[in-house]
């Protein structure tokens, strides 16, 4: 045995996972079962890497992957292998299974006699259907597989294949002793991939959320998505002070990480004044806004911020560096992802980018790829709770089509503004706004008031720039 001695501790390397799994603690084994393409090569080796950085030796014993095509993947994924393996900290074995069972099993106890603390094997269910029809042969390999984490008092991570279509793993006892248990799995929803990890075993820690959805994203790897625990989620952040008198008089103050609704009847233009005053904000408070449209380009965003400007004192070169100063916009398709893979999508994002508010333009389409409204409440809580969460602010931005998700989105938000058109006998249009702030009573504004509103934003604006 090597270092018995030593409390060796690891991570998964996987935020989310490592919230679930705790603390890993040597010598424990992780089994990683799934289809065919669901991304246990990918987690194994994440894990892998994970605990290379941290100094931790790791062995990649494998039966199918070719070094050169794994690198080059991985690489893809942020996950630098070879860089690992000059630095001494990573090894790749290929072991060809046209080897003797007991010849496969020798040269693995060389390799584990050499010091590493992190060994995965890619994939057990290769070695054991070698030994099918032999009980005792695969009894006795199942053993080696339990003792070989004590040997080396390390990690050990077995990666084991499912047939489509099936979830039981079917390796016999072996899925009682190892210490955690990862399914992987992917499935069709709306013609869209969707994947999903389920935390079947983890030893010591209780398993409060059974499945979560992930993705494997470039230059990042895999991501997990796990509801945020509401007893973490701060107490509100700073305090703001509304951009005009309008506004203070009715919401007084609102606070960074507040959750604000903008909802606009379907044939008026969504959300110009909304953006006109998030940029005041921002400007004021020296703020980095991240703006996710589902219906419009980032070209489009820009041209109606501008014209909102017409008349006034800045130049159009002002106001594009003003826009490119605290705004970063970018569009996507809801319809071209999965509701979990949209979401997961946006939080890649905003880790990546790390803005102070999020903008989302265009909300009544994401709402409309999920028919199962319990659904889509689930999704929708557990994001803006995660912004929340981070201390972002959140701004949704979209048309009024339905009356149930109109109260959805309010049950969720700190602040709801409605716009409601008013149809005069003489042909004209009027408006005005209700307003609704959690715990206290709902407001109304008028046109008027707005008009003023959006005057005292302008000029606000005008005076940050002239200055």
């Amino acid at each position: 045995m090597w270092g018995l001695n030593i409390v060796k501790r690891f991570v998964i390397g996987v935020p989310g996972l490592d919230r679930l799994v705790g603390e890993v603690v040597a010598p424990y084994t992780i089994l990683i079962a799934g289809h065919p393409g669901a991304g246990k090569t990918t987690l194994a080796s994440t894990i892998c890497y994970r605990n290379a950085l941290k100094g931790e030796k790791c062995l990649y014993i494998s039966l199918y992957e070719d070094k050169e095509k794994l690198f080059r993947y991985m690489e893809r994924l942020g996950l630098k292998l070879r860089e690992i393996e000059s630095n001494g900290l990573f090894r790749f074995v290929k072991l060809p299974l046209t080897f003797d069972i007991n010849m496969i099993i020798d040269e693995i106890g060389k390799l584990v006699g050499e010091g590493y603390s992190v060994i995965v094997i890619d994939s057990i269910t290769a070695l054991l259907d070698v030994v099918r029809e032999n009980v005792e042969k695969r009894a006795w390999l199942l053993n080696y597989f339990y003792q070989l984490p004590v040997l080396f008092n390390g990690l050990l991570i077995l990666v084991s294949e499912l047939p489509f279509g099936e979830e039981r793993i079917g390796l016999g006892s072996i899925e009682f002793v190892v210490d955690s248990i990862f399914i992987l799995k992917h499935r069709i929803e709306d013609h869209l991939l969707t994947r999903l990890i389920e935390v079947r075993k983890t030893r010591g820690s209780p398993i409060n959320i059974a499945e979560a959805y992930f993705t494997i994203a470039e230059n990042i790897g895999i991501v997990v998505f796990t509801p945020p625990i509401l007893q973490e989620i701060p107490h509100e952040g700073e305090e703001l002070v509304p951009i005009c008198n309008a506004l203070k008089n009715v919401i007084e103050h609102i606070h960074k990480g507040f959750i604000i609704n903008v909802f606009f009847p379907p044939e008026a233009p969504m959300g110009r004044e909304t953006m006109l005053a998030v940029l005041s904000t921002a400007l004021k408070y020296n703020l980095r806004v991240l703006i996710l449209s589902y219906t419009s380009s980032p070209g489009v965003l820009i041209e109606i911020l501008r014209s909102v400007f017409m008349g006034s004192g800045l130049s159009a070169e002002e106001i594009d560096k003003l826009i490119e100063k605290h705004f970063i916009i970018t569009a996507l398709n809801p319809f071209g992802y999965s509701l979990a893979e949209l979401v997961g999508y946006e939080q890649i994002l905003i880790e990546r980018l790390k803005p102070d508010v999020v903008v989302f333009h265009g909300v009544h389409l994401a709402s409309a790829i999920h028919s199962e409204y319990k659904k889509y409440l689930r999704e929708l809580f557990n994001e803006v709770m995660y912004l929340k969460s981070r201390g972002l602010t959140v701004v949704r931005i979209g048309n009024y089509i339905d009356d149930y998700i109109y109260r959805i989105e309010t049950s969720i938000a700190d602040v709801t503004f409605r716009t409601e058109r008013i149809y005069k006998e003489d042909g004209t249009i009027d408006f005005k706004v209700y307003v609704s702030r959690r715990y206290r009573e709902p407001k109304i504004l008028s046109s008027t008031e707005m008009k003023e509103c959006i005057n005292e934003v302008i000029d606000l604006i005008e005076s940050y720039v002239k200055t």
